[in-house]
């Protein structure tokens, strides 16, 4: 009996373990125009080298990308996934940084969330940051990428467009970048990225075209892109593996 008990304990901590290595814990940035900001931070190991950014897109929240979170860490990298001002419930969870402020602002506000992120990374050393942008906040990375060629490593931009007031704002940023440069979107929104790229044509934009997707870093996420997200998936996680060990 007591050998049992003991296989059973050793069988519920092979599937817990894998839970404890991957949990996340919450961080609040704070950024230049005072607003709080809540994420939540999961490290692979003690002193890691490598971190993802993770911007969400409109109407959401930091749990866009919880389906992915391991398998990010499998891959070596930290994340550090944040509520930026502009967001909501959508994908479920709630967007603690709107429900501080009471509502949610306009896009373009957003972009101090993410210049704080990009600052907490840095001030952690971390060799490696990769920022990532779904809808909105894939345009927003592209303009972070502009505005700070040497404090990031590579970029991957989900869905972007000219979303704000300004028509040629993200595609100006865009001919700016010259880290390396994912960016992709769904089949049905491919003019979008054409407009972003019309000024941009370095050889460090990777532009993949998927056969399926859906709008934003969802097109990643299997119950939410069934038909498209293993080829999707897979070519995002090639750029990262290239970006080096």
């Amino acid at each position: 009996m007591r050998i049992r008990g003991l296989k059973a304990l050793g069988s519920f901590l092979a599937l817990l373990l894998p839970a404890l290595a991957f949990a996340g814990e919450p961080v609040v940035l704070h950024t230049s125009d005072a607003v709080a900001v809540h994420g939540t931070l999961t490290e692979t190991a003690p002193h890691n080298d490598k971190v993802l950014l993770l911007f969400h897109q409109a109407d959401a929240s930091r749990h866009e990308y919880d389906p992915l979170i391991a398998g990010f860490n499998k891959l070596g990298y930290d994340t550090l996934a944040i509520d930026q001002r502009s967001g909501g419930d959508l994908f479920g969870g709630h967007n603690e940084t709107v429900q501080a402020l009471g509502k949610s602002a306009d896009y373009l506000d957003a972009a101090p969330d993410l210049d704080a992120a990009l600052a907490w990374a840095r001030a952690r050393h971390y060799g490696r940051i990769v920022a990532v942008g779904s809808s909105y906040s894939s345009s927003l990375v592209i303009r972070l990428a502009a505005k700070h060629p040497q404090g990031l490593t590579a970029i991957a931009s989900f869905s972007p467009g000219e979303y704000f007031g300004d028509k040629n704002l993200i595609k100006d940023a865009a001919a700016k970048v010259t880290i390396p440069f994912y960016i992709t979107t769904g089949p049905d929104e491919a003019d979008r990225v054409a407009e972003v790229l019309s000024k941009a044509h370095g050889s460090n934009i990777v532009h993949y075209q998927p056969r399926a997707g859906v709008h934003g870093a969802s097109t990643l996420v299997q119950s939410r892109d069934p038909k498209g997200y293993a080829a999707n998936l897979k070519s995002f996680e090639d750029f990262l593996r290239q970006l080096g060990p």
